[in-house]
């Protein structure tokens, strides 16, 4: 009686068999990134809510504290839109009702200077006629029409609160469950690495919610003592923009200087919002991200910026947001391959 054939084992050692599933689940995650987009929210979510879940899971069900910690998270987040939504809606509508106004300040104020560079006159043209507040509503109105991205959009706010349900509720089985997934001979290693992948990316997500929450208040007050017009609004994108490490000063900064000037501010004024906006973006550089994300994190400055080339040339504007998570978990990665290496045989032959 023959003996069944083994399987045919890859270069590194994985059959075959389960190395080509293990690589089609990866490129189908891949393919189908847009609709696990819920997830991947979920996934951030849970990260925040986790913590508090854990402390009251010792003295109530973990199921109820799970309730608990998303009920006490859509409380606070309605306190917060309670308090924020009101004056960013009022600015969004003087800004929309005001772009026709601040196209004919730009032009009687800059068109001079402009006659005589024609290049940046044409360059110029073009953006103020993209300035047409009408498209700008009839985009917001037409933005998700269609039943079926109707019924889309309110499956995704009912889906991701549940699915941060059962995270919460069953992370230590689904733990469990992949953690016997792994051979036996790698188990200690894996959980040592998922351990510091997991803690250092559940710090590096609650430090830069706390980040941008202050940030966004911190660059408002700041533009709003400055007189900037639009002040929180800018505060606002200021704040968020800071996800993206460094991009402020493309998204917030030019648009802060756009207006100013157009509300008739000189160049002393300017330079005045300039310093006071590099000076708010500092403690962001030197305080907030250091000591509430980079402990986290374990990312040095010019790790985080190979992190945001790589990732963003390789997938765009996602790539630039997930450039730190990402780059947390290739240098746990690389950490455990550069261990492999000093361990292998080859590297310590005389």
């Amino acid at each position: 009686m023959s003996e069944a054939p083994a399987p045919s084992p890859s270069r590194f050692g994985i059959p075959l068999s389960i190395l080509l599933p293990g690589l089609g689940v990866l490129a189908g995650l891949w393919f189908l990134r847009t609709a696990l987009a819920p997830f991947f929210a979920a996934i951030v979510l849970a990260y925040l809510m986790e913590p508090f879940t854990t402390w009251l899971a010792r003295h109530i069900p973990r199921g109820w504290a799970a309730l608990a910690a998303i009920l006490l998270f859509l409380v606070i987040l309605g306190l917060i839109l309670w308090a924020m939504v009101p004056p960013f809606v009022t600015q969004g509508e003087r800004l929309v009702a005001s772009l026709p106004g601040l196209r004919e300040r730009a032009i009687d104020r800059w068109m001079p200077w402009l006659y005589a560079h024609p290049v940046v006159l044409a360059k110029f043209r073009q953006v103020m006629d993209s300035l047409d507040p009408q498209a700008f509503l009839k985009g917001l109105g037409t933005a998700g029409l269609g039943l079926l991205g109707w019924f889309l959009e309110l499956l995704t706010l009912i889906l991701v609160p549940l699915i941060v349900y059962y995270l919460l509720v069953e992370g230590p089985q689904l733990t469990h469950g992949l953690d016997a997934l792994v051979p036996f001979r790698f188990r200690v290693r894996a959980r040592a690495l998922a351990a510091e992948i997991n803690h250092r990316l559940g710090g590096y997500i609650r430090g830069q919610l706390a980040v941008t929450l202050v940030m966004s208040l911190l660059q408002g007050l700041a533009l709003q003592i400055l007189g900037v017009p639009y002040a929180w609004l800018l505060g606002l994108l200021a704040g968020v923009s800071n996800v993206i490490p460094y991009s402020s000063y493309i998204t917030a900064l030019p648009f802060a200087l756009l207006f100013s000037g157009l509300n008739g501010a000189g160049g002393g004024h300017l330079l005045l919002t300039v310093l006071v906006f590099v000076l708010v973006q500092k403690t962001e550089t030197f305080y907030f991200t250091p000591v509430w994300v980079g402990r986290a994190s374990g990312l040095h400055p010019l790790e985080v910026l190979l992190g945001i080339f790589c990732f963003g040339f390789a997938f765009g504007v996602l790539g630039l947001i997930f450039a730190v998570p990402l780059m947390i978990v290739c240098k746990a990665l690389f950490r455990e391959l550069i261990t492999n290496y000093k361990s292998h045989a080859w590297f310590n032959r005389e």
